[in-house]
């Protein structure tokens, strides 16, 4: 659409950040403000306004630190596009390419923030419907996370759900394959980009879309822990939760992921298990130490009485 050095308006395109499947994104420099914006120029430009529009007014609702902010919607020279926040960074599916898989703390940092972000929408009444790593941007400097790209987002203002089937597969809950979506659809890609980021791939990979929602209604994942021994107990809880088949066994808001994130992270994992140890072998001592204070021969544990020389138990 655009190349480098090209005036649109009062913004100078610095070079291309990425092309998908609605649109194309540039690095630009906005002369009037003198800041560095990002703007998305989507692929169909034929269409009416009113539905160039929505992606925008959806994105402009939202004012949130974990979430791209949307400046402004214009049109010059016929071709319409968005103007945003530039976020100088790499998606996660860029981090995830590198790295393979993340530390399961440090994927939980980042998990708290997106469904902070997440949260926010759907009290606004927005589904975002395409949560997944490349949709969501690490920032270099503080690796603040920003959700982006609502251009497959719905408000459901009055409905049940919404009933375009649109999405990511990987990251589609059963229902939305079905044009089913609704807010714990989020929830279910919730935990399809946790568990990415803890095994290095959805949990449901397959290049046939109708396998993985068979698969999906069947609830056949692999518990995250069976796969990383590392991960605790809890977050594979939590994952297998926003995984469930069923929308109603799924967590019904994303603050009730937050909830069991935040009282999970306020005990330490590992020294909780390392106490947990260490009271398994302080009981099993404690039965190995069991005396008779008269002929000091070893006790059955509980023992009230010596079964030797029949004395009242004391223990030493």
């Amino acid at each position: 659409m655009f190349l480098a050095g090209q005036k649109v308006g009062k913004y100078q395109i610095i070079r291309s950040l990425g092309s998908g499947g609605f649109g194309a994104v540039f690095l630009a420099k906005d002369t009037w403000l003198n800041i560095l914006v990002a703007i998305k120029v989507p692929h169909k430009q034929t269409v009416e306004l009113f539905k160039l529009l929505k992606e925008p007014r959806l994105q402009a609702a939202l004012n949130h630190s974990n979430i791209v902010r949307m400046i402004a919607a214009e049109k010059t020279d016929k071709i319409f596009f968005m103007v945003m926040e530039y976020i100088k960074g790499r998606s996660l599916e860029k981090v995830l390419d590198e790295k393979k898989v993340l530390d399961w703390s440090q994927a939980t940092e980042y998990i708290q923030q997106i469904v902070s972000a997440v949260s926010h929408a759907h009290a606004n009444k927005i589904v975002h419907r395409d949560l997944r790593p490349s949709n969501i941007m690490l920032a270099d400097k503080d690796g603040q996370v920003k959700i982006t790209d609502f251009g497959t987002s719905v408000w459901l203002n009055n409905v049940p759900y919404a009933s375009t089937r649109i999405g990511s597969p990987p990251y589609m809950a059963p229902e939305q394959f079905q044009g089913k979506a609704t807010f714990r659809s989020d929830i279910y890609s919730i935990g399809c980009v946790y568990y990415e980021m803890l095994i290095g791939r959805p949990p449901i990979f397959d290049p046939d879309p109708f396998k993985i929602l068979e698969k999906a209604k069947q609830g056949k994942i692999t518990p995250p822990r069976m796969r990383n021994a590392s991960i605790p107990k809890e977050i594979d809880r939590i994952i297998m939760r926003c995984l469930s088949s069923k929308v109603e066994n799924r967590y019904q808001t994303p603050e009730g992921i937050t909830k069991e994130l935040s009282r999970f992270k306020g005990k330490d994992a590992q020294k909780t298990e390392i106490e947990d140890i260490r009271r398994r072998i302080q009981a099993r001592e404690s039965r190995i130490n069991h005396q008779c204070w008269n002929c000091r021969r070893p006790l059955p544990y509980k023992a009230a009485q010596c079964p030797y020389c029949g004395e009242k138990v004391e223990i030493l």
